[in-house]
């Protein structure tokens, strides 16, 4: 009994000793937040405008195109909550404009309330020491979601996969993804969901985050990036209709913001896009300089 007592506690700690070191190598692996939020702590102060919003602004607004001292908070997947803690996180006297999209999926996302999502609020805790969840909850360690834990471990055989510039701006979609370049149907399937509580919850904070900057005499532009027609056209009609009717309401109610419709602009060809509903380097060019052309003047 003894023995067997003897080799449970030694696994035990086998185990430990292997999480620990494990959870230790990726917490100190390069990834934007970790970037973002240490630009942020040295050049907040400067920034005219804001790049918020998930990988359709990540990979698809270019800071470098849309005059100086801009940058990008931007980062795969994330949703208004996080959008609504950033831009009320940092100190930003001198900001002038802030750029959201406005996507298919933006108001249908909440990582704590979709479990194959929560492990992305992990970044925001602990990268961007983000306080909306405890450093001792279930976003306070990067080993207690496995699957997103396993895919950060392969980083000891394979090169990342995400790259960023000096401006946060997610700099390897380059070309097109597949030979055949539209998988919309496919996009689309990812992308869709029908919990109008989601809706709800979003919209809060989108509102809070149009008051915020209404009080603040700050810019903001709603943006509807590009997709490819498969795309737009196996939208599911539900999801769009409610979409549809969210944004006209948030425009009778905040006729101040400038909001931008690029999903069906004829100006973008295939070889702007990366897959179905993400733009290339390319096409982020050719996006930024159209929304450029709808900033006020600054004061």
């Amino acid at each position: 009994m003894k023995r067997f007592t003897g080799h449970i506690l030694l696994f035990s700690i086998f185990v430990i000793v292997f999480f620990a070191v494990t959870e230790t190598y990726v917490e100190h692996l390069p990834n934007p937040s970790r970037y973002k939020h240490k630009w942020m702590l040295q050049h907040s102060r400067d920034i005219h405008t804001l790049v918020l919003g998930n990988s359709h602004a990540f990979y698809g607004l270019r800071p470098d195109s849309l005059g100086k001292h801009a940058f990008s908070l931007a980062q795969v997947s994330q949703t208004y909550r996080y959008d609504n803690y950033l831009l009320t996180h940092y100190d930003m006297p001198s900001l002038r404009r802030v750029v959201i999209p406005f996507s298919y999926m933006s108001l249908w996302e909440d990582f704590e309330s979709q479990d194959d999502k929560r492990f992305n609020a992990v970044r925001y805790r602990l990268y961007m020491d983000c306080d909306i969840h405890s450093r001792l909850s279930r976003y306070g360690l990067e080993c207690l979601h496995i699957p997103s834990f396993k895919t950060k471990l392969k980083s000891l055989y394979q090169p990342p996969q995400l790259t960023w510039d000096s401006l946060g701006w997610g700099n390897h979609y380059k070309g097109h993804r597949f030979k055949d370049w539209d998988n919309g149907v496919e996009r689309i399937a990812e992308n869709t969901c029908h919990d109008t509580s989601l809706v709800r919850l979003n919209l809060r904070f989108l509102e809070d985050m149009l008051n915020w900057c209404q009080h603040r005499h700050v810019q903001v532009l709603l943006v509807i990036t590009p997709v490819s027609p498969v795309y737009f056209k196996h939208e599911d009609s539900f999801q769009r209709q409610v979409n549809r009717k969210c944004l006209a309401d948030i425009q009778h109610r905040h006729p101040e913001i400038t909001c931008m419709d690029y999903e069906q602009d004829g100006r973008f060809a295939p070889d702007d896009f990366y897959d179905a509903d993400h733009l290339n380097d390319k096409g982020a060019g050719k996006l930024s300089s159209f929304i450029r052309s709808g900033f006020l003047p600054l004061p």
